[in-house]
Protein backbone atom coordinates (compact mmCIF):
# COMPACT_ATOMS: atom_id res chain seq x y z
CA UNK A 1 0.00 0.00 0.00
CA UNK A 2 2.82 2.35 0.94
CA UNK A 3 4.66 1.54 -2.27
CA UNK A 4 1.55 2.33 -4.32
CA UNK A 5 1.14 5.68 -2.56
CA UNK A 6 4.77 6.48 -3.17
CA UNK A 7 4.48 5.68 -6.87
CA UNK A 8 1.35 7.85 -7.09
CA UNK A 9 3.21 10.71 -5.46
CA UNK A 10 6.11 10.39 -7.90
CA UNK A 11 3.68 10.34 -10.82
CA UNK A 12 1.97 13.54 -9.64
CA UNK A 13 5.29 15.29 -9.12
CA UNK A 14 6.51 14.23 -12.56
CA UNK A 15 3.27 15.37 -14.18
CA UNK A 16 3.43 18.76 -12.49
CA UNK A 17 7.05 19.25 -13.56
CA UNK A 18 6.19 18.25 -17.10
CA UNK A 19 3.31 20.72 -17.34
CA UNK A 20 5.10 23.57 -15.52
CA UNK A 21 5.48 26.58 -17.73
CA UNK A 22 9.02 27.90 -18.24
CA UNK A 23 9.87 31.10 -16.42
CA UNK A 24 9.87 34.06 -18.79
CA UNK A 25 13.24 35.76 -19.20
CA UNK A 26 13.41 39.06 -17.32
CA UNK A 27 15.59 41.96 -18.49
CA UNK A 28 16.90 44.64 -16.15
CA UNK A 29 14.66 47.28 -17.76
CA UNK A 30 11.60 45.06 -17.26
CA UNK A 31 12.55 44.43 -13.63
CA UNK A 32 12.88 48.16 -12.95
CA UNK A 33 9.63 48.92 -14.77
CA UNK A 34 7.75 46.30 -12.77
CA UNK A 35 9.24 47.58 -9.51
CA UNK A 36 8.20 51.16 -10.24
CA UNK A 37 4.60 49.95 -10.47
CA UNK A 38 4.55 47.51 -7.54
CA UNK A 39 7.32 48.47 -5.09
CA UNK A 40 5.84 49.28 -1.67
CA UNK A 41 7.86 52.47 -1.20
CA UNK A 42 6.72 53.79 -4.58
CA UNK A 43 3.10 52.88 -3.83
CA UNK A 44 3.35 54.62 -0.45
CA UNK A 45 4.65 57.80 -2.10
CA UNK A 46 1.80 57.68 -4.62
CA UNK A 47 -0.67 57.52 -1.75
CA UNK A 48 1.05 60.52 -0.19
CA UNK A 49 0.56 62.38 -3.49
CA UNK A 50 -3.15 61.69 -3.22
CA UNK A 51 -3.07 63.02 0.33
CA UNK A 52 -1.37 66.22 -0.84
CA UNK A 53 -4.03 66.67 -3.51
CA UNK A 54 -6.59 66.55 -0.75
CA UNK A 55 -4.65 69.23 1.11
CA UNK A 56 -4.79 71.47 -1.98
CA UNK A 57 -8.55 71.04 -2.13
CA UNK A 58 -8.79 71.76 1.59
CA UNK A 59 -6.71 74.94 1.29
CA UNK A 60 -8.74 76.14 -1.69
CA UNK A 61 -12.00 75.60 0.20
CA UNK A 62 -11.17 78.41 2.64
CA UNK A 63 -11.78 80.94 -0.13
CA UNK A 64 -15.30 79.69 -0.87
CA UNK A 65 -18.47 80.43 1.11
CA UNK A 66 -19.58 77.93 3.72
CA UNK A 67 -23.25 76.95 3.57
CA UNK A 68 -25.11 74.86 6.15
CA UNK A 69 -28.75 73.84 6.12
CA UNK A 70 -29.93 73.17 9.67
CA UNK A 71 -33.25 71.56 10.56
CA UNK A 72 -33.89 71.50 14.29
CA UNK A 73 -36.62 71.01 16.81
CA UNK A 74 -36.29 71.73 20.51
CA UNK A 75 -38.45 72.06 23.62
CA UNK A 76 -37.83 74.59 26.42
CA UNK A 77 -39.30 76.39 29.38
CA UNK A 78 -38.04 79.96 29.84
CA UNK A 79 -38.84 81.79 33.13
CA UNK A 80 -37.12 84.94 31.92
CA UNK A 81 -40.27 87.10 32.13
CA UNK A 82 -40.83 86.15 35.78
CA UNK A 83 -37.30 87.26 36.61
CA UNK A 84 -38.03 90.79 35.38
CA UNK A 85 -39.12 93.55 37.79
CA UNK A 86 -42.69 93.55 36.44
CA UNK A 87 -42.87 89.76 36.64
CA UNK A 88 -41.70 89.78 40.24
CA UNK A 89 -44.36 92.36 41.13
CA UNK A 90 -47.10 90.22 39.53
CA UNK A 91 -45.96 87.19 41.46
CA UNK A 92 -46.26 89.21 44.74
CA UNK A 93 -49.88 90.15 43.93
CA UNK A 94 -49.22 93.46 42.22
CA UNK A 95 -51.20 94.85 39.30
CA UNK A 96 -54.58 95.02 41.10
CA UNK A 97 -57.71 95.70 39.07
CA UNK A 98 -55.62 97.43 36.39
CA UNK A 99 -54.17 94.04 35.39
CA UNK A 100 -57.13 91.73 34.82
CA UNK A 101 -55.05 88.82 33.36
CA UNK A 102 -54.91 85.85 35.74
CA UNK A 103 -51.46 85.07 37.08
CA UNK A 104 -51.67 81.50 35.69
CA UNK A 105 -51.78 82.93 32.17
CA UNK A 106 -48.28 84.43 32.42
CA UNK A 107 -46.56 81.50 34.10
CA UNK A 108 -44.05 79.90 31.70
CA UNK A 109 -44.98 76.58 30.16
CA UNK A 110 -42.87 74.11 28.18
CA UNK A 111 -42.98 74.84 24.46
CA UNK A 112 -41.73 73.05 21.36
CA UNK A 113 -40.04 75.08 18.60
CA UNK A 114 -39.21 74.13 15.00
CA UNK A 115 -36.51 75.88 12.97
CA UNK A 116 -35.23 75.72 9.41
CA UNK A 117 -32.04 77.75 8.90
CA UNK A 118 -29.60 78.28 6.02
CA UNK A 119 -26.39 79.77 7.44
CA UNK A 120 -23.43 81.03 5.45
CA UNK A 121 -19.99 82.54 5.97
CA UNK A 122 -17.81 84.18 3.32
CA UNK A 123 -14.27 85.48 3.99
CA UNK A 124 -13.86 88.88 2.39
CA UNK A 125 -10.34 89.82 3.44
CA UNK A 126 -7.86 87.57 5.31
CA UNK A 127 -4.61 89.49 4.77
CA UNK A 128 -3.25 86.80 2.45
CA UNK A 129 -3.95 83.82 4.72
CA UNK A 130 -6.05 81.91 2.20
CA UNK A 131 -3.80 82.66 -0.79
CA UNK A 132 -0.67 81.70 1.12
CA UNK A 133 -2.27 78.52 2.42
CA UNK A 134 -3.12 77.59 -1.17
CA UNK A 135 0.48 78.28 -2.22
CA UNK A 136 1.73 76.04 0.61
CA UNK A 137 -0.53 73.22 -0.58
CA UNK A 138 0.57 73.69 -4.20
CA UNK A 139 4.23 73.67 -3.20
CA UNK A 140 3.46 70.56 -1.18
CA UNK A 141 2.41 68.83 -4.40
CA UNK A 142 5.75 69.75 -6.00
CA UNK A 143 7.53 68.58 -2.85
CA UNK A 144 5.94 65.14 -2.87
CA UNK A 145 6.43 64.78 -6.65
CA UNK A 146 10.16 65.31 -6.09
CA UNK A 147 10.02 62.84 -3.21
CA UNK A 148 8.45 60.29 -5.53
CA UNK A 149 11.19 60.79 -8.11
CA UNK A 150 13.84 60.35 -5.39
CA UNK A 151 12.18 57.11 -4.34
CA UNK A 152 11.90 55.94 -7.97
CA UNK A 153 15.60 56.55 -8.58
CA UNK A 154 16.61 54.75 -5.38
CA UNK A 155 14.33 51.81 -6.16
CA UNK A 156 15.74 51.60 -9.69
CA UNK A 157 19.28 51.50 -8.30
CA UNK A 158 18.37 48.90 -5.65
CA UNK A 159 16.67 46.71 -8.26
CA UNK A 160 19.73 47.02 -10.52
CA UNK A 161 22.02 46.00 -7.67
CA UNK A 162 19.82 43.02 -6.75
CA UNK A 163 19.59 42.05 -10.42
CA UNK A 164 23.40 42.03 -10.64
CA UNK A 165 23.55 39.86 -7.52
CA UNK A 166 21.26 37.32 -9.18
CA UNK A 167 23.40 37.24 -12.33
CA UNK A 168 26.61 36.98 -10.32
CA UNK A 169 25.23 34.08 -8.28
CA UNK A 170 23.99 32.29 -11.41
CA UNK A 171 27.34 32.61 -13.18
CA UNK A 172 29.18 31.58 -10.03
CA UNK A 173 27.01 28.45 -9.73
CA UNK A 174 27.63 27.60 -13.37
CA UNK A 175 31.36 28.08 -12.84
CA UNK A 176 31.46 25.81 -9.76
CA UNK A 177 29.37 23.15 -11.51
CA UNK A 178 31.85 23.07 -14.38
CA UNK A 179 34.73 23.03 -11.89
CA UNK A 180 33.20 20.01 -10.14
CA UNK A 181 32.85 18.19 -13.45
CA UNK A 182 36.47 18.98 -14.28
CA UNK A 183 37.75 17.87 -10.88
CA UNK A 184 35.68 14.71 -10.98
CA UNK A 185 37.39 13.93 -14.29
CA UNK A 186 40.79 14.66 -12.74
CA UNK A 187 39.97 12.36 -9.83
CA UNK A 188 38.89 9.53 -12.12
CA UNK A 189 42.02 9.95 -14.25
CA UNK A 190 44.14 9.84 -11.10
CA UNK A 191 42.45 6.66 -9.92
CA UNK A 192 43.01 5.08 -13.33
CA UNK A 193 46.69 6.06 -13.22
CA UNK A 194 46.94 4.72 -9.69
CA UNK A 195 45.66 1.36 -10.89
CA UNK A 196 48.52 1.10 -13.39
CA UNK A 197 51.11 2.47 -10.98
CA UNK A 198 51.57 5.92 -12.57
CA UNK A 199 50.07 7.84 -9.61
CA UNK A 200 50.39 7.73 -5.85
CA UNK A 201 47.86 7.58 -3.05
CA UNK A 202 48.79 11.20 -2.28
CA UNK A 203 47.72 12.23 -5.78
CA UNK A 204 44.31 10.67 -5.19
CA UNK A 205 43.96 12.44 -1.83
CA UNK A 206 44.86 15.77 -3.43
CA UNK A 207 42.28 15.31 -6.20
CA UNK A 208 39.64 14.23 -3.68
CA UNK A 209 40.44 17.19 -1.42
CA UNK A 210 40.17 19.68 -4.25
CA UNK A 211 36.86 18.19 -5.37
CA UNK A 212 35.51 18.20 -1.83
CA UNK A 213 36.52 21.84 -1.28
CA UNK A 214 34.48 22.90 -4.31
CA UNK A 215 31.14 21.51 -3.09
CA UNK A 216 30.76 23.96 -0.13
CA UNK A 217 31.52 26.84 -2.50
CA UNK A 218 28.74 25.62 -4.78
CA UNK A 219 26.31 25.38 -1.86
CA UNK A 220 27.18 28.92 -0.76
CA UNK A 221 26.66 30.20 -4.30
CA UNK A 222 23.27 28.47 -4.49
CA UNK A 223 22.27 30.05 -1.17
CA UNK A 224 23.39 33.48 -2.42
CA UNK A 225 21.26 32.97 -5.52
CA UNK A 226 18.22 32.10 -3.40
CA UNK A 227 18.69 35.17 -1.22
CA UNK A 228 19.37 37.41 -4.22
CA UNK A 229 16.17 36.24 -5.91
CA UNK A 230 14.17 36.90 -2.76
CA UNK A 231 15.67 40.37 -2.44
CA UNK A 232 14.91 41.15 -6.08
CA UNK A 233 11.33 39.89 -5.73
CA UNK A 234 10.90 41.96 -2.57
CA UNK A 235 12.07 45.12 -4.30
CA UNK A 236 9.82 44.38 -7.27
CA UNK A 237 6.81 43.83 -5.03
CA UNK A 238 6.41 40.17 -5.99
CA UNK A 239 6.08 36.97 -3.97
CA UNK A 240 9.46 36.10 -2.46
CA UNK A 241 9.40 32.53 -3.77
CA UNK A 242 8.64 33.52 -7.36
CA UNK A 243 11.23 32.22 -9.82
CA UNK A 244 13.55 34.68 -11.57
CA UNK A 245 15.15 34.14 -14.98
CA UNK A 246 17.47 37.13 -15.37
CA UNK A 247 18.86 38.07 -18.77
CA UNK A 248 22.62 38.60 -18.76
CA UNK A 249 24.28 42.01 -19.11
CA UNK A 250 27.59 42.93 -20.68
CA UNK A 251 30.05 44.96 -18.63
CA UNK A 252 31.34 48.30 -19.88
CA UNK A 253 35.06 47.60 -19.75
CA UNK A 254 35.85 50.72 -21.77
CA UNK A 255 33.74 53.01 -19.57
CA UNK A 256 35.24 56.45 -18.95
CA UNK A 257 33.87 58.57 -16.12
CA UNK A 258 32.94 62.19 -17.04
CA UNK A 259 34.83 65.14 -15.51
CA UNK A 260 34.00 66.15 -11.93
CA UNK A 261 32.65 69.61 -12.83
CA UNK A 262 30.20 68.21 -15.35
CA UNK A 263 29.02 65.53 -12.91
CA UNK A 264 28.45 68.12 -10.17
CA UNK A 265 26.68 70.48 -12.58
CA UNK A 266 24.33 67.77 -13.80
CA UNK A 267 23.71 66.51 -10.26
CA UNK A 268 22.84 69.97 -8.91
CA UNK A 269 20.48 70.46 -11.85
CA UNK A 270 18.84 67.01 -11.65
CA UNK A 271 18.89 65.80 -8.06
CA UNK A 272 15.25 65.77 -6.85
CA UNK A 273 16.23 65.63 -3.17
CA UNK A 274 18.14 68.90 -3.55
CA UNK A 275 15.22 70.64 -5.29
CA UNK A 276 12.90 69.22 -2.66
CA UNK A 277 14.76 71.08 0.09
CA UNK A 278 14.46 74.28 -1.93
CA UNK A 279 10.70 73.72 -2.27
CA UNK A 280 10.43 73.08 1.47
CA UNK A 281 12.13 76.42 2.18
CA UNK A 282 9.47 78.16 0.09
CA UNK A 283 6.76 76.19 1.89
CA UNK A 284 7.97 77.44 5.27
CA UNK A 285 8.10 80.99 3.92
CA UNK A 286 4.45 80.81 2.84
CA UNK A 287 3.48 79.06 6.09
CA UNK A 288 4.98 81.95 8.06
CA UNK A 289 2.77 84.33 6.08
CA UNK A 290 -0.26 82.18 6.93
CA UNK A 291 0.36 82.49 10.67
CA UNK A 292 1.23 86.17 10.39
CA UNK A 293 -2.17 86.74 8.82
CA UNK A 294 -3.83 85.22 11.90
CA UNK A 295 -2.69 88.25 13.91
CA UNK A 296 -3.81 90.84 11.39
CA UNK A 297 -7.24 92.34 10.62
CA UNK A 298 -9.72 90.32 8.60
CA UNK A 299 -13.27 90.81 7.35
CA UNK A 300 -16.03 88.21 6.98
CA UNK A 301 -19.63 88.27 5.83
CA UNK A 302 -21.81 86.03 8.01
CA UNK A 303 -25.52 85.46 8.22
CA UNK A 304 -28.46 83.11 8.25
CA UNK A 305 -32.00 82.91 6.89
CA UNK A 306 -34.83 80.61 7.89
CA UNK A 307 -38.05 80.09 9.83
CA UNK A 308 -38.77 79.69 13.53
CA UNK A 309 -42.19 78.60 14.76
CA UNK A 310 -44.01 76.48 17.32
CA UNK A 311 -46.14 74.81 14.64
CA UNK A 312 -44.76 72.68 11.85
CA UNK A 313 -47.42 74.00 9.49
CA UNK A 314 -45.96 77.54 9.79
CA UNK A 315 -42.39 76.57 8.78
CA UNK A 316 -42.75 78.24 5.35
CA UNK A 317 -44.95 81.13 6.51
CA UNK A 318 -43.24 84.48 5.77
CA UNK A 319 -44.57 85.83 9.06
CA UNK A 320 -42.19 83.50 10.87
CA UNK A 321 -39.08 84.42 8.93
CA UNK A 322 -35.86 84.80 10.88
CA UNK A 323 -32.68 86.23 9.35
CA UNK A 324 -29.47 88.00 10.18
CA UNK A 325 -26.66 89.46 8.03
CA UNK A 326 -23.46 90.83 9.51
CA UNK A 327 -20.23 92.27 8.19
CA UNK A 328 -17.65 91.40 10.82
CA UNK A 329 -14.27 93.13 11.02
CA UNK A 330 -11.86 91.48 13.44
CA UNK A 331 -8.68 93.14 14.74
CA UNK A 332 -6.51 90.93 17.01
CA UNK A 333 -5.21 92.90 19.99
CA UNK A 334 -3.29 90.52 22.23
CA UNK A 335 -2.93 86.72 22.20
CA UNK A 336 -0.26 86.27 24.86
CA UNK A 337 2.49 86.28 22.15
CA UNK A 338 1.27 82.90 20.88
CA UNK A 339 1.40 83.96 17.23
CA UNK A 340 4.92 85.32 17.60
CA UNK A 341 6.04 82.02 19.10
CA UNK A 342 4.56 80.02 16.24
CA UNK A 343 6.20 82.25 13.62
CA UNK A 344 9.52 81.92 15.43
CA UNK A 345 9.29 78.13 15.28
CA UNK A 346 8.63 78.12 11.55
CA UNK A 347 11.48 80.57 10.90
CA UNK A 348 13.80 78.19 12.72
CA UNK A 349 12.56 75.21 10.67
CA UNK A 350 13.05 77.22 7.47
CA UNK A 351 16.62 78.04 8.50
CA UNK A 352 17.28 74.36 9.16
CA UNK A 353 16.06 73.44 5.69
CA UNK A 354 18.41 76.06 4.25
CA UNK A 355 21.31 74.49 6.17
CA UNK A 356 20.28 71.01 5.00
CA UNK A 357 20.18 72.24 1.42
CA UNK A 358 23.68 73.73 1.65
CA UNK A 359 24.93 70.55 3.31
CA UNK A 360 23.42 68.36 0.58
CA UNK A 361 24.90 70.56 -2.15
CA UNK A 362 28.35 70.09 -0.64
CA UNK A 363 27.65 66.39 -0.11
CA UNK A 364 26.76 66.04 -3.79
CA UNK A 365 30.21 67.30 -4.71
CA UNK A 366 31.74 64.73 -2.35
CA UNK A 367 29.53 61.93 -3.69
CA UNK A 368 30.41 62.90 -7.25
CA UNK A 369 34.13 62.73 -6.50
CA UNK A 370 33.75 59.40 -4.76
CA UNK A 371 31.58 57.93 -7.52
CA UNK A 372 34.02 59.02 -10.24
CA UNK A 373 36.98 57.58 -8.32
CA UNK A 374 35.09 54.34 -7.67
CA UNK A 375 34.19 53.96 -11.35
CA UNK A 376 37.70 54.77 -12.53
CA UNK A 377 39.36 52.35 -10.13
CA UNK A 378 36.78 49.63 -10.79
CA UNK A 379 37.38 49.87 -14.54
CA UNK A 380 41.07 49.26 -13.89
CA UNK A 381 40.27 46.38 -11.53
CA UNK A 382 37.93 44.84 -14.08
CA UNK A 383 40.47 45.09 -16.89
CA UNK A 384 43.18 43.61 -14.64
CA UNK A 385 40.90 40.75 -13.54
CA UNK A 386 39.98 40.05 -17.13
CA UNK A 387 43.63 39.92 -18.15
CA UNK A 388 44.44 37.69 -15.16
CA UNK A 389 41.64 35.31 -16.13
CA UNK A 390 42.92 35.05 -19.70
CA UNK A 391 46.39 34.35 -18.35
CA UNK A 392 45.15 31.75 -15.86
CA UNK A 393 43.05 29.96 -18.48
CA UNK A 394 46.03 29.85 -20.86
CA UNK A 395 48.28 28.63 -18.06
CA UNK A 396 45.82 25.83 -17.23
CA UNK A 397 45.59 24.85 -20.90
CA UNK A 398 49.39 24.67 -21.26
CA UNK A 399 49.72 22.80 -17.97
CA UNK A 400 47.08 20.33 -19.15
CA UNK A 401 49.02 19.70 -22.36
CA UNK A 402 52.25 19.26 -20.39
CA UNK A 403 50.51 16.86 -18.01
CA UNK A 404 49.32 14.78 -20.94
CA UNK A 405 52.96 14.64 -22.13
CA UNK A 406 54.17 13.69 -18.66
CA UNK A 407 56.15 16.92 -18.19
CA UNK A 408 54.35 18.12 -15.04
CA UNK A 409 52.79 16.43 -12.05
CA UNK A 410 49.10 16.14 -11.20
CA UNK A 411 49.67 18.55 -8.32
CA UNK A 412 50.77 21.27 -10.75
CA UNK A 413 47.71 20.61 -12.91
CA UNK A 414 45.39 20.84 -9.89
CA UNK A 415 47.08 24.05 -8.78
CA UNK A 416 46.60 25.58 -12.23
CA UNK A 417 42.93 24.64 -12.12
CA UNK A 418 42.59 26.15 -8.64
CA UNK A 419 44.13 29.44 -9.75
CA UNK A 420 41.79 29.58 -12.75
CA UNK A 421 38.80 29.04 -10.50
CA UNK A 422 39.85 31.75 -8.03
CA UNK A 423 40.64 34.16 -10.88
CA UNK A 424 37.23 33.51 -12.44
CA UNK A 425 35.52 34.34 -9.15
CA UNK A 426 37.47 37.60 -8.90
CA UNK A 427 36.67 38.43 -12.52
CA UNK A 428 32.93 37.87 -12.11
CA UNK A 429 32.80 40.02 -8.97
CA UNK A 430 34.77 42.80 -10.61
CA UNK A 431 32.45 42.76 -13.63
CA UNK A 432 29.29 43.26 -11.59
CA UNK A 433 31.00 45.65 -9.20
CA UNK A 434 31.77 47.80 -12.24
CA UNK A 435 28.13 47.73 -13.35
CA UNK A 436 27.06 48.62 -9.82
CA UNK A 437 29.49 51.56 -9.63
CA UNK A 438 28.26 52.90 -12.97
CA UNK A 439 24.68 52.71 -11.72
CA UNK A 440 25.73 54.50 -8.52
CA UNK A 441 27.34 57.30 -10.55
CA UNK A 442 24.09 57.77 -12.46
CA UNK A 443 22.19 57.79 -9.17
CA UNK A 444 24.50 60.49 -7.78
CA UNK A 445 23.90 62.56 -10.93
CA UNK A 446 20.14 62.27 -10.48
CA UNK A 447 19.74 60.48 -13.80
CA UNK A 448 16.12 59.87 -14.70
CA UNK A 449 14.94 56.33 -14.11
CA UNK A 450 14.60 55.43 -17.79
CA UNK A 451 18.32 56.05 -18.25
CA UNK A 452 19.36 54.50 -14.96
Amino acid sequence: MKAANYLSFLFLVSASLATARPVRALTLAEAIGYALEHNRDVLSMKEEIRERRGQVIEARSDAFPKLDLILSGYRLRDPGFLNSTFGQELLRGGGGSDFPIPIEAILPKPQTYYQTTLSFSQPLFTWGKVSNALKVATLGMQDIDLGLETTRQQVAYDVSSAFYDVLLAEETIDMYQKAIETRQRFLQQTKDLFEVGDATRLDILRAESQLASTRPDLLEAENRLTQAMKQLNFLMGRELIEAVNAVGIEAHGDFTAPPLDSVVTVAVHNRPDLHRLEIQQDMYDKTINVFKADYRPRADLNGYYGYSTIRTGDLLDRNFEAWRFALEFKVPVFDGLKNRGIVMQYRSQQARKRIERDKLAEQIRLQSRQAIDACTSQVEVYQARKLSLESAEEEERVTGDQYDQGLVTLFELLEANRRTLETTVDYLRSRYDLLRQIANLKLVMGTIVDEL
